[in-house]
C-alpha cells in the first residue's frame, strides 16, 4: 500500500480557522462550456500532498448536458477549475468514494492526513465542515460545522474496503464528500459523508383502561435520521487500490503546511 506511516504526537483542540476552511475545504459544480456554474454537486476535500481530491463517487458520477463539465471551486484562486482528468472509482459499486487527481490544475501542500484505522473506536468525537444547499437549491449554498460521536460500525468485520459508520447528526444535501475528522495528534480523516438513514423511535406509550373489557393505547414515534460515512478503513484501502501517492495514514503528529 502506498502510504506513509507517521510516529505518534500530541492532542490539538478542536477548531476551524478561516484559512483551514479556505485551503481544506471544496464545492463542486457543473458548468457550462462558457464556464459559468450550473449545479453544485457536493464537497472535496484534499487528502494527498500533490493536489488529490477525494468527495464521493454519487457526486461526480452523473450525466453531464453536452460540453458541460465538473468543476471545482478554487477558493484560493477564486476560479472554477474543470477536472483535468476523469474522477477515478472502486470497482466495487456499493462503495460511494471518488478519487480526482490533481483536481485543482496546480501544486498544493495542505491535505488531511488519515487516521490509522485500528485507532478509531465506536464513540469516539468527530466533526464535519462542509457545504450544503438550502432546501436543495444550488443557488443558495451555506457552509456548516456538525459535531458529536461515532454511533455504530457496520461491514467493518466483513471488508475493511466497505467498511461504514453512523453519525449522531444527518448529511445535509451538499454535504455529501465532506470529510468526517477528529483531532488525535493534529486533525486526521476518519470518514466521509456519504448520506443519510432514518429510523423510528418509540418516544412514548400511554395505555389506558376505560374498563374491564376497554383499552385506550397511544403511541408517539419520532424519525430520527442519522448520518452514514465511510470509515477510514476504506479510504485507505482505495486509495491504494487506484494508485493514489503520499497520502498519509497515521495515529501520530503530522507536519501539514497550515494545518
Amino acid at each position: 500500500m502506498s502510504f506513509r506511516l507517521v510516529p505518534y504526537g500530541v492532542m490539538s483542540g478542536m477548531s476551524l480557522s478561516s484559512h483551514e476552511r479556505r485551503n481544506l475545504f471544496y464545492k463542486l459544480y457543473t458548468v457550462s462550456p462558457s464556464g459559468e456554474p450550473s449545479q453544485f454537486l457536493g464537497t472535496a476535500f484534499p487528502i494527498a500532498p500533490n493536489g488529490g481530491l477525494l468527495t464521493c463517487r454519487h457526486v461526480v458520477d452523473i450525466s453531464l448536458p453536452p460540453d458541460f463539465a465538473v468543476a471545482v471551486f478554487d477558493n484560493e484562486r477564486d476560479r472554477f477549475n474543470p477536472l483535468p482528468i476523469p474522477p477515478i472509482y472502486p470497482n466495487n459499486k456499493s462503495v460511494d468514494l471518488a478519487y480526482l487527481p490533481n483536481a485543482l490544475s496546480r501544486p498544493k501542500t495542505e491535505f488531511f492526513p488519515i487516521l490509522s484505522p485500528n485507532d478509531l473506536k465506536i464513540g469516539e468525537g468527530v466533526y464535519t465542515f462542509g457545504y450544503f444547499a438550502i432546501g436543495g437549491d444550488s443557488r443558495s449554498i451555506e457552509q456548516g460545522y456538525f459535531a458529536g460521536k461515532i454511533v455504530n460500525f457496520f461491514n467493518y468485520e466483513k471488508s475493511n474496503a466497505s467498511a461504514s459508520f453512523t453519525l449522531p447528526y444527518a448529511i445535509l444535501e451538499g454535504m455529501s464528500g465532506s470529510p468526517v475528522l477528529t483531532y488525535h495528534s493534529g486533525p486526521k480523516v476518519v470518514g466521509i459523508c456519504i448520506g443519510n438513514r432514518n429510523s423510528r423511535i418509540l418516544a412514548s406509550e400511554i395505555v389506558e383502561y376505560k374498563d374491564d373489557r376497554r383499552e385506550f393505547k397511544e403511541s408517539v414515534n419520532r424519525i430520527v435520521e442519522f448520518g452514514v460515512a465511510h470509515h477510514c478503513a476504506a479510504i485507505a484501502v482505495f486509495l491504494s487500490q487506484v494508485g493514489a501517492r503520499d497520502f498519509i495514514v497515521s495515529s501520530g503528529q503530522v507536519e501539514v503546511p497550515n494545518l
